[in-house]
């Protein structure tokens, strides 16, 4: 009896069932599982990198080269192909001898600077890829799984990269870099769903940064890459090993637990028990882990962007985070294409541009604790629209040349330091049911961005004003759509849409009052039938 009474007040401690935090916690939320995941995640955004900035190694602008011919000598005045010059050697095929270059502008027997259009849309043909991967990979991320939209993305970027390597001709190319987009992009974005589901604490904030940083090493990776390897198929070969080996390293990552918690218990409990097993942490039971009430509908229920759009709790939020990745893409890519207008050496600016990036990174890695998201992000948009104010002068002395590079370099600081505060910022204002969809949707709205800067450069080639005024003036105008948004910073992460929420609580109340009614009705005994 005495064992009985034991076992009956022990009973209820036992029985305690475990939240999927808690859950996270007993099998190791920052533990060697996570730091595995962390580098595997940072050496793929190092080379997503160099697929989103190879185009712009890609299509180094020619020089030229007229070979004390009088009448080239007369029409290009310098090595460089200005427009008067372009003229010249696009008039007729014989005179494109004059013309010297190793990059994808003089491939094929080609000039592609003569087709001005054509030569926008292949080197913006990146980001209409990213743009349509976002779509199809926020979907499948959602609704059948973490790991598979990432492994099918990274294999699309994989054999983008090899399309590219072997092209043979522009439209071959054209499809490899607009798979390199298509994958690689979308590839990266999902990566913060799963930092943010089997990651905890301070060390999730500090991945959620921490592989941007990577991607800034890919710059300056990616920059030496291109010094040094001038002709364009040896630069696409380099970036095709690397892509091709990594899709090894994804059969390492194991499904977002936390995504199977929302679908399958059974599946959760597996995952988490084997990260347990790495982490050399105590496993869980299955009846260890509290069923998740909204589980059986996940099951079924699928996902879209009509979710982002019907329901109030994210509707405006879903439409800000779009123009903040807009304006902020606009600008980070608008500065790296317009590196050879800003008086310097190409490569010397890239590199003054990547040193900036990559302490941005590393200063917002250091600090991302204790930063606020919205606050921050809305100071370094308009402190970049005021800087860009500086781009409406313009002068030939040395000194304002060098200090336009600076100005440049220092805007590019600020808008990674805004871009890397918003990922975590919007991937902890949306519920882990549709983070990937709106991280990808987002980020969609970004690639928008980076499409519209290569045709507002030439835009505002046409009416003489800097691209950068434009930019700057972009940003300070998205900057204004984040005032209503709420401040993130130490919050709890959400795990269900509001809407929804509110209607399992409401609905449990009502089964909860239907079995006290019940109850409380008097059961008659025997005798008094």
């Amino acid at each position: 009896m005495l064992v009985h009474e034991d076992n009956n007040q022990n009973g209820p401690d036992e029985l305690k069932q475990l939240t999927y935090d808690e859950a996270l916690t007993q099998v190791g939320g920052a533990g060697l599982y996570q730091k595995r995941a962390f580098l595997i995640f940072g050496l793929q955004w190092m080379i997503t990198n160099w697929i989103l900035f190879s185009p712009v190694f890609f299509f180094i602008e020619p020089t030229v080269d007229c070979k004390y011919n009088g009448e080239c000598l007369s029409e290009c005045t310098s090595e460089s192909l200005d427009e008067k010059c372009l003229n010249y050697v696009c008039g007729d095929s014989e005179r494109r001898e004059f013309v010297i270059g190793e990059s994808l502008n003089t491939a094929f027997n080609a000039l592609l600077p003569c087709n001005k259009q054509l030569q926008s849309i292949i080197k913006s043909i990146v980001y209409i890829g990213s743009l349509s991967g976002f779509f199809v990979f926020s979907f499948i991320a959602d609704n059948y799984g973490r790991k598979l939209a990432l492994s099918i993305s990274w294999g699309m970027a994989t054999l983008g990269s090899l399309l590219l390597a072997f092209a043979m001709n522009y439209s071959m190319i054209a499809i490899g870099i607009f798979l390199l987009g298509f994958g690689g992009n979308p590839a990266i974005t999902v990566h913060y769903s799963f930092i943010n589901e089997h990651s905890q604490g301070h060390f999730r904030e500090f991945q959620n940064v921490g592989v941007q940083v990577f991607f800034g090493v890919g710059e300056f990776t990616i920059i030496t890459l291109a010094y040094f390897i001038t002709k364009w198929r040896w630069l696409a070969i380099s970036v095709a090993i690397p892509t091709v080996l990594l899709n090894l390293c994804n059969f390492l990552i194991f499904e977002s637990p936390q995504f199977l918690y929302s679908k399958n218990k059974k599946k959760c409990v597996k995952i988490l028990n084997q990260i347990a097993k790495i982490n050399g942490t105590q496993p869980l039971a299955i009846n260890d882990l509290i069923s998740n009430p909204q589980s059986k509908e996940n099951n079924s229920r699928v996902y879209t962007v009509w979710d982002l759009l019907k329901y109030k709790s994210l509707r405006y939020v879903f439409f800000a985070g779009l123009m903040m990745f807009f304006a902020i893409q606009v600008t980070y890519y608008g500065i790296s294409f317009v590196s050879d207008q800003l008086g310097l050496d190409f490569f010397l600016s890239n590199f003054i541009i990547a040193f900036f990036e990559l302490l941005a990174y590393a200063t917002t890695d250091f600090f991302i604790t204790k930063l606020k998201r919205k606050k921050n992000i809305i100071g370094g948009f308009f402190i970049v629209g005021f800087m860009s104010l500086y781009f409406i002068f313009k002068s030939d002395h040395i000194l304002y040349r060098v200090f336009q590079g600076i100005l440049a370099g220092l805007m590019r600081f600020l808008i990674c330091v805004v871009w890397a505060l918003g990922y975590v910022y919007v991937s902890e204002l949306f519920p882990s049911v549709v983070r990937s969809l709106a991280l990808c949707l987002i980020s969609a709205g970004g690639s928008l961005g980076s499409i519209v800067q290569a045709f507002l450069i030439n835009i505002c080639a046409s009416i003489n004003i800097h691209p950068m005024v434009a930019f700057g003036f972009i940003a300070f105008l998205c900057s204004l759509l984040l005032f209503p948004l709420r401040e993130t910073l130490h919050q709890p992460l959400l795990e269900k849409i509001e809407e929804d929420k509110d209607r399992i609580r409401k609905s449990m109340l009502q089964v909860n009052e239907s079995e006290e009614i019940t109850t409380s009705i008097p059961t008659l005994n025997s005798k008094e039938k």
